[in-house]
């Protein structure tokens, strides 16, 4: 489960300063006092992220940074350590590969902010891959290229002067267009269909309204893939450090040099825009094969492979992740007043929700019937939990209508998380049974599987007796028919 993190240093009392700081906060430290060292590191035994000292001997660092760059999509991402606060310098590191470059003196929670924030994005983008990759092996072929507009990118501030100081020379730069928007005109876009591209989040004075802001588009499902940075001033920790755990990409420093700025904008929307042609090419690679024609959500037979090459992944480094089967509530019942058009209606409805309150990278598929099957990569049962109320609470919540009459409508969760080199199908059975009990103790709850839980025999509830999946042996996931 810990994340391992290289720090390639010349210096052995910055490596086990290094070291220390990160131990403790439950990270797997490896060490390097040389590029050739940590080349062989990242190639021999793999790094989650790779922390470079810029003084690294012989030109290392660079040496290094290259390695990685030539690494491709297989990277992962670097954070450079540099003296002083030269904005040229910082954007020749930028150019150079870095992921980020941050300048000394570093203290220990701005560290882990960075290192946090620099890992979600790469985790994304892997589990993105991930699916990408799960579509090749069910034999799926690539689309081709798709289209994608021109980019959408903007400074978001109340006032010209303020985003005047932000642009700076950018659209020259980078030879784009880039507008400027009000707080009140970008909250009152749709909150469906494609979003920008990019957004720049500046204010002069309230910082606390930059970071509501913040909040409020990484919530709306039209901006959570924006790319969003905040532009705050290098002295100001505090408020950087907020913007990245709430979800911004990056932040641009208010006294950067023109080209550092160029470079972060460059990057981010080249990352945003390479993961939006993923996405594309994996939905319509997947449209007819992969997906459920109702709800739009992937199928089974996707989620069943999609889960076994997450657990075989899960298994080299070492992390768990959760399985949660979700039911809805009384669905028979709907169906047999209203008659299947409103069955339709609701199963869609509860697909919507549950995509909207998941994060990014996690999988959500119609599992058979009014059931749907949610997998969480790199999640612990604590976390699980919290998902599974989040998604409980968001169906609860949502107002659901057919031909005029109010339905209320709620699920019931199934959790478990895997041990390490636990079968996959041991995890989805112990949260059929985990359901069960949900459903047994008044429905509309989570909860969370034990070890050892299994299905009751058949007591007239309507939940069958034998285990969701068939359990056998071998590493393949097996299915059996609902």
């Amino acid at each position: 489960m810990a994340r391992r993190v290289l720090i390639a240093d010349g210096t052995a009392t910055n490596r086990i300063a290094f070291k220390a700081a990160l131990s403790s906060a439950r990270y797997e430290v490896t060490a390097a006092a040389s590029a050739d060292e940590a080349i062989a590191q990242v190639t021999g035994q793999g790094a989650d992220l790779v922390v470079i000292e810029a003084a690294l001997p012989g030109s290392g660092a660079l040496k290094l940074l290259r390695e990685l760059k030539n690494a491709g999509n297989a990277a992962p991402p670097s954070l450079v350590i540099v003296e002083g606060t030269n904005t040229d310098e910082r954007a020749d590191w930028l150019e150079a590969g870095a992921t980020s470059v941050l300048t000394r003196p570093v203290g220990r929670g701005w560290l882990l902010t960075n290192l946090r924030s620099l890992l979600r994005q790469h985790e994304a983008k892997s589990e993105l891959m991930g699916q990408v990759e799960t579509a090749h092996r069910l034999g799926f072929a690539e689309s081709q290229m798709p289209f994608l507009p021109p980019p959408d990118l903007a400074v978001v501030a109340s006032g010209r002067t303020v985003a005047g100081r932000v642009l700076r020379g950018l659209p020259d730069r980078l030879a784009l267009p880039i507008a400027l928007r009000t707080p009140g005109q970008v909250l009152s876009e749709p909150q469906s269909g494609k979003g920008p591209d990019l957004l720049i989040l500046s204010e002069e004075d309230d910082m606390d309204e930059v970071m509501w802001l913040l909040a409020e588009l990484r919530s709306n499902p039209a901006t959570r893939r924006t790319a969003i940075l905040v532009e705050c001033p290098s002295a100001d920790i505090h408020c950087a450090a907020r913007a990245l755990d709430l979800g911004a990409n990056a932040i641009l420093r208010s006294e950067a040099g023109l080209q550092e700025r160029a470079l972060i904008v460059s990057r981010e929307l080249s990352q945003k825009r390479a993961a939006d042609i993923q996405r594309k090419r994996l939905d319509e690679s997947l449209r007819m094969a992969a997906r459920d024609h109702l709800t739009g959500l992937f199928n089974r037979r996707y989620a069943a492979q999609y889960l076994n090459d997450l657990a075989q992944r899960a298994q080299v480094d070492g992390r768990s992740y959760g399985v949660l089967l979700i039911d809805v509530d009384r669905f028979k019942a709907i169906n047999d007043r209203l008659g299947h058009a409103a069955g339709d209606e609701v199963l869609k409805g509860v697909a919507q929700t549950l995509q909207k309150n998941l994060r990014e990278h996690d999988l959500v598929a119609r599992f058979g019937g009014e059931e749907f099957l949610v997998i969480l990569p790199d999640t612990v049962p604590a976390e699980a939990l919290i998902a599974a109320e989040r998604l409980r609470i968001g169906v609860m919540s949502t107002p659901f209508a057919f031909e005029g009459e109010s339905l209320p409508v709620t699920v019931s969760v199934g959790i478990a998380c895997n041990n390490q080199g636990q079968d996959p199908q041991h995890a989805v059975s112990l949260a059929d049974a985990a359901l069960y009990r949900a459903k047994r103790d008044g429905r509309n709850l989570s909860r969370l599987a034990t070890e050892g839980e299994t299905m009751p025999p058949e007591n007239g509830s309507g939940r069958r007796s034998p285990p969701l999946v068939a359990i056998r042996s071998g590493p393949a996931f097996s299915v059996s028919g609902r």
